[in-house]
């Protein structure tokens, strides 16, 4: 299982959204976005949402062969862990991106 996904779920995550996640110069279809949530509730909600079809609630431990297969090297999928829980993300979001990307090049 990889490191960062064992850290989401050392804390008690059991229920997880995987929604298809559009990053540049990453081969469409191929990347996600890994949401923890601290409740089945809540995590349904999410995976409700503007594109049901985009999104997929899952839940711990009958779901983690899935995420790992997910995970693993070859796979073809990329996933990328969401740890901001504010609802404002997008603004967390779009200031670490300036700071770690833009100014990375």
């Amino acid at each position: 299982m990889d490191l960062s996904f064992r850290e989401l779920v050392e804390p008690g995550y059991t229920d997880f959204v995987l929604q298809r996640f559009e990053w540049p110069d990453v081969r469409e279809k191929t990347s996600f976005l890994l949401s923890p949530y601290d409740d089945k509730e809540t995590a349904g909600q999410h995976a409700h949402q503007p594109a049901p079809k985009e999104e997929r609630a899952l839940q711990l431990p009958q779901d983690a062969d899935k995420i790992e297969n997910m995970l693993e090297t070859g796979s073809g999928y990329r996933i990328f862990l969401n740890r901001i829980k504010e609802e404002n993300w997008d603004k967390r979001m779009l200031k670490l991106y300036k700071k770690n990307i833009v100014n990375y090049f």
